[in-house]
């Protein structure tokens, strides 16, 4: 049992590791333009209709939550290694719900004209 609480006890931790941080920091802006491409798909090929705009603000409060937290999580100095895994898995997880939506929403929008 001693391993595990070590694990927990690390993941309590500052990240301190500057690869790490990159990497996350990558992340983070990867997320920011997926969203950012996905809402320009979809003003693009949508029509504005079948809650188009809700979606599209959605993935736009997505995107600049990603955007303006990269900076933060690459300073090192705010977030504990579990608080970055979470906000990754949560922001990306998030958007890639937010791009199946979208395509079911383009293929609806499509379907009807």
């Amino acid at each position: 049992m001693k391993a595990f609480s070590e694990r927990v006890d690390w993941y309590k931790e500052l990240e301190t590791r500057k690869w790490k941080l990159t990497w996350h920091f990558i992340e983070m802006s990867g997320i920011a333009l997926s969203s950012f491409v996905l809402i320009s798909v979809i003003l693009i090929y949508g029509n504005g209709k079948h809650l188009q705009s809700v979606l599209v603000a959605f993935i736009l409060i997505l995107g600049v939550a990603s955007l303006c937290l990269a900076p933060a999580i690459y300073s090192g100095a705010i977030f504990k290694r579990w608080h970055i895994q979470l906000i990754c898995l949560g922001l990306g997880c998030g958007v890639g719900v937010a791009a199946i939506a979208a395509i079911l929403l383009l293929k609806l929008q499509h379907g009807h004209t």
